[in-house]
């Protein structure tokens, strides 16, 4: 069982977090986002889901995924922070985050669904610019698959390891 949790960007202090079943609501609270997901793209996309702050269920951050039998991995269709958190709409407008972390629990996430599956931890996902790749290969440990779609990237069994070791029960950062 995972804990899930970010970082307050003030404080460095753990905050708890949860992930459930997106909600109507959720959609509808992207109007300002990046992405709106309430949009006809957005709306067909499979299993939603949202990472809620523990206390008060504040969203923090949406993904959708779906089980990729044929390459027997979990694909990260789709991933985006909460706007108070989000790097790129806080970069334009000079903002700072208020949580730190989001995308890693939601990948953390990600990682026990595959486990779950039987797929051994292994994602599939591709990266949106060239900051987030670099990210995602130094944070993550993600691999590019290969060099047609260099932002293409899989995070194997030992890099999905390493990803949810501090999210398991007992385990401090």
């Amino acid at each position: 069982m995972l804990e899930l949790f970010v970082l307050d960007a003030a404080s460095g202090k753990k905050v708890p977090a949860f992930i459930r079943p997106a909600k109507e609501a959720d959609l509808a609270e992207t109007q300002d986002w990046q992405t709106n997901w309430m949009s006809s793209f957005v709306s067909g996309l499979p299993n939603k889901v949202a990472l809620c702050r523990g206390e008060t269920n504040e969203l923090l951050g949406l993904m959708s995924y779906e089980l990729d039998q044929g390459s027997l991995a979990v694909e990260i269709i789709y991933l985006e922070s909460a706007r108070h958190s989000n790097a790129n709409l806080l970069h334009a407008e000079g903002g700072q985050k208020r949580y730190i972390g989001i995308a890693k629990a939601l990948f953390a996430y990600a990682v026990q669904v595959s486990m779950d599956a039987g797929f051994d931890g292994v994602l599939v996902f591709k990266a949106k610019t060239s900051e987030l790749l670099n990210y995602y290969r130094r944070e993550f440990g993600a691999r590019q698959v290969g060099s047609y779609d260099p932002f293409r990237l899989v995070i194997w069994e030992d890099a999905a390891e390493r990803l949810i070791a501090e999210y398991r029960r007992g385990t401090d950062v």
